[in-house]
């Protein structure tokens, strides 16, 4: 049983060294965005996808021992539990426990913030389509010098 609660333990701590590095990512897109760097919005983008991919596999394992642990422990009805080997795994399991309520409120956060840089970035995208749609007309080809190419190229001059 020892080396259950090990690996739920061990599963819940890669899943926070996970998060942390989800919100340094987070982080690192901003400077992206603020920068204007596009490659490395892209590439950034992509690690975040890899870490969300990681994280979502480790889900089922962290399930599944989560369930055999409550089951050995008693935790389905605490007071038939054994209280002595309980207590000695509470507090670490508490503390990772607390760690990942705390990342993943950032990882929220980040998030927002995240979706606020890529709305306003859009909104931006379509402020300047529109301003080049506008101009377009103006710097576009002539018909008439079109026409005439035309014209002299069928007589062959």
């Amino acid at each position: 049983m020892r080396g259950e609660i090990e690996t739920y333990i061990a599963l819940l701590e890669r899943r926070l060294s996970l998060l942390r590095m989800l919100a340094q990512q987070f982080m690192d897109c901003r400077k992206d965005f603020v920068s204007m760097d596009l490659d490395g919005m892209y590439a950034r983008i992509a690690e975040q996808e890899d870490l969300c991919r990681q994280i979502q596999a480790l889900h089922p394992a962290i399930d599944r021992v989560q369930r055999t642990c409550v089951k050995h422990l008693g935790l389905e009805q605490p007071d038939q539990g054994n209280a002595l080997e309980n207590a000695a795994w509470a507090g670490r399991l508490r503390r990772v426990m607390q760690e990942l309520g705390e990342a993943q409120t950032e990882i929220g956060r980040l998030n927002q913030i995240h979706a606020c840089y890529l709305r306003r970035s859009r909104q931006t995208i379509q402020v300047l389509m529109n301003s080049l749609g506008m101009c377009a007309v103006t710097y576009a080809p002539g018909m008439e010098t079109v026409g005439v190419s035309v014209q002299t190229e069928e007589k062959g001059i």
